[in-house]
């Protein structure tokens, strides 16, 4: 069985329909409005009601206060009308200050203001007898039921009311608008149409669901495997074609005849038995916690919950069919006036279907899953990164993370010191610091235990050439042991190990662990960033409005050598490279990124990135690149972008047989021996890309079979088998 998602349609129960103007719901009369229209949404029901306000009201001010947390969707209409939207917070309740949108009110002198009950809870009620004040003085008032429709506390006190019916029933279309104004419906269209297409993927989904039921153990035939995935296209084509729309359409005659039939008590009594059982499931996990209190609310849209990784636990329920949408994304219109409350409600918020196609069972099954999700391994990671640890190590320990998080894994990250606190807050990763010494690793044993004991770590994955032997056999009875080896100088005791390099072939990795020690060897395993493997590449030769020849520079996080910097010297002084665009990314940690940052400052051609937040892009905006041996190589080739690469640590002195093997690379020597030589074949090497279109072809296709971008994926599974 699949839960949540949009509803589906018995095709059996679609009759011819009735007229729309006899429709009559308990739940909408009890606004005891005078007025009252049917709409084919609830967008389309925002129009109708700013219409009819314009119409009663030619003088209203067209400045409406918002909600920031909100559907991009209800912004709309507003826009299509020429209003002008202003923002107001909401906490991590889901409540609004009352005395911030009376400061916004005297500020901004709005015509209308928006509210919206979220999640069958009254979370409004702090407002209202400020909202009371503000329409004695003319401010008119419009309440959002579409996440509280049985709210018995909403809408009584507001101008207009409005809400979507879709979102409660299996109706393939439905809003309304309520209100004492009188509602401008000589502008409503027919909605005919529209419903008859949106019905089609409706009653799609029902076949495939019933055919579903029908195979035993819910396996399907290959035939019907692309239903889904046609229905779920139709539905979303539709919904984008609801955006576009800029009428009003009557509510059909299908959706009306259908709700003219509708249990509206029995759906309400479901969907609060289902909330009130999954909310008694969830209360004492510690993944995810509902947002708002169980006896505030009542029969609501979905039971809202704060996750840690909301995106995690959304395509961890996807992996067992349970469909649990994120509201909203963040819109256009939004985006500038979220920070902190309301950055943090759109970014962990997930909605758990509840309706009333479920039952108890269902709730146990939903509930089940989330148990199975609160039981997923953690995994602390174990790396550092400073002035001469560079970011790769931290970058690819990133990475793997992200796939682990998607498998529904937890993460830790453990450093020595707070270097690194930035890079992992911007990632989105959870960290503790030992404050110990990170190149003395033995010494930091004792209160790594008691990290690993509080944490509930299991496995340990360990990104350090400072880890010595003995350090792993000091942690072998705790947790299982994973750790990323470049250099075989040592025989580390340890569960799983990791060298992804070319290069590994050199080192008798299968005679040395036998055995005893899974090994992920080779380019299979190069954990490159998801935007390396999903990225679009683009032919960078025929891209338009591009002028010049570009080369994206890197020489690591640290670059003792200051190569960069000699690098753009030597280049401004070569002919053949004066005219070159060079994109210098610069770590965080360089010593000398003041110095580059004044060269540049300089030259025109000249662009320094401290740091780079879209390696990917900046790859792929290149026609050649420079960069020190390492993981970046690997990206490189991702991105196929033709390169000159230097060693500029000693780990690296192996990468040079392969890359510059077949024509994938040009290698321009080791920068740690001689870095004025090494800077001289650097710009003979971009001397004779800039020069043999040719020579790039050939370079590009060389690269893009070298890995396929799955790395991580492969890693983070292992891990997580562990």
């Amino acid at each position: 069985m699949e839960i949540g998602s949009f509803f589906e349609i018995n095709p059996a129960t679609v009759k011819k329909g009735g007229e729309a103007s006899t429709l009559h719901l308990s739940q909408v009369d009890k606004y005891g409005k005078e007025h009252c229209c049917y709409t084919a949404s609830g967008r389309e029901a925002i129009e109708l009601a700013l219409i009819s306000l314009e119409r009663e009201r030619p003088d209203i001010r067209k400045r409406c206060l918002l909600p920031a947390y909100m559907c991009d969707c209800v912004f709309l209409p507003f826009l299509h009308r020429g209003w002008e939207l202003v923002f107001y917070s909401v906490d991590r309740e889901l409540e609004a200050a009352g005395e911030e949108i009376f400061r916004l009110a005297l500020e901004h002198d709005p015509g209308l203001i928006f509210i919206h009950p979220y999640y069958g809870a009254d979370t409004c009620a702090g407002l209202r007898r400020q909202l009371a004040g503000l329409r004695r003085s003319g401010v008119l008032v419009m309440e959002d039921v579409t996440q509280s429709y049985y709210l018995e506390e909403a809408g009584k006190d507001a101008d207009f009311v409005v809400g979507s019916l879709r979102k409660w029933y299996a109706v393939p279309d439905g809003g309304f608008v309520a209100s004492d104004i009188p509602l401008a419906e000589d502008v409503l269209e027919t909605g005919e149409e529209y419903a008859r297409e949106r019905l089609v993927p409706l009653v799609q989904k029902w076949e495939y669901l019933k055919e579903k039921e029908r195979r035993t153990g819910g396996a399907l035939t290959a035939g019907w495997l692309p239903r889904k995935a046609e229905y779920l296209k139709r539905n979303r084509n539709l919904e984008n074609a609801l955006d576009c729309y800029q009428g009003v359409r009557r509510i059909s005659r299908i959706s009306a005849e259908i709700l003219s039939r509708v249990d509206e008590e029995g759906a309400r009594r479901r969907r609060e038995e289902n909330y009130h059982a999954l909310y008694q499931h969830i209360c004492g996990m510690k993944r995810l916690w509902a947002i708002l209190p169980e006896k505030e609310t009542h029969a609501p849209l979905y039971l809202p919950v704060y996750v840690k990784e909301r995106d995690s636990l959304q395509r961890f329920l996807a992996g067992y069919g349970i469909y649990a949408p994120v509201l909203w994304p963040v819109g256009e219109e939004n985006k500038d006036f979220l920070q902190g409350d309301g950055t943090y409600i759109f970014e962990h918020m997930l909605a758990l279907p509840i309706d009333q196609r479920y039952d108890a069972g269902d709730m146990e099954q939903l509930a089940e899953v989330l148990a199975l999700y609160e039981k997923q391994p953690v995994i602390g990671i174990r790396v550092d990164v400073n002035e001469t640890v560079a970011t790769g190590h931290i970058m690819r320990c990133i990475t793997i993370a992200e796939q682990i998080k998607k498998l529904g894994g937890q993460v830790l990250f453990i450093t020595a010191d707070g270097q690194a606190e930035e890079l992992l807050a911007r990632a989105g990763m959870e960290h503790v610091c030992l404050q110990s010494r990170w190149d003395h690793m033995e010494e930091e044993l004792l209160v790594l235990r008691e990290v690993l004991k509080l944490a509930g770590i299991k496995t340990l994955l360990v990104d350090s050439y400072q880890a010595t032997p003995a350090y792993f056999e000091e942690l072998c009875p705790l947790v299982k042991l994973v750790c990323i080896d470049d250099c075989f100088e040592h025989i580390f005791p340890v569960d799983v190990l990791i060298n992804y390099n070319a290069y590994h072939i050199r080192f008798p990795y299968r005679e040395t662990y036998g055995g005893k020690t899974r090994l992920l060897l080779g380019t299979d395993y190069v954990p490159l960033r998801e935007e390396f493997s999903v990225k679009q590449i683009r032919d960078r030769d025929e891209q338009s409005g591009k002028k010049g020849f570009s080369v994206l520079l890197s020489s690591g996080g640290s670059d003792a050598q200051n190569a960069i910097l000699g690098i753009l010297q030597r280049a401004m002084q070569t002919e053949e490279l004066r005219s070159v665009m060079f994109h210098a990314v610069v770590g965080v940690y360089h010593p000398q990124g003041d110095a580059i940052e004044a060269f540049a400052a300089n030259y025109e051609n000249v662009k320094v990135y401290r740091p780079c937040h879209d390696m990917a892009g900046l790859m792929a905006d290149c026609d050649a690149a420079v960069s020190a041996a390492g993981t970046m190589l690997f990206e490189l080739c991702a991105m196929r972008v033709p390169t000159v690469f230097f060693q500029s640590a000693d780990n690296q002195r192996y990468d040079r047989e392969f890359f510059e093997a077949g024509e994938r690379m040009i290698f321009a020597g080791d920068m740690t021996q001689d870095r004025d030589i090494c800077i001289d074949k650097i710009c003979e090497g971009l001397k004779r890309l800039v020069a043999d279109a040719a020579l790039r072809e050939r370079m590009k296709e060389n690269l893009g079979s070298v890995t396929d971008g799955k790395g991580a994926e492969r890693i983070a599974g292992e891990i997580m088998r562990l």
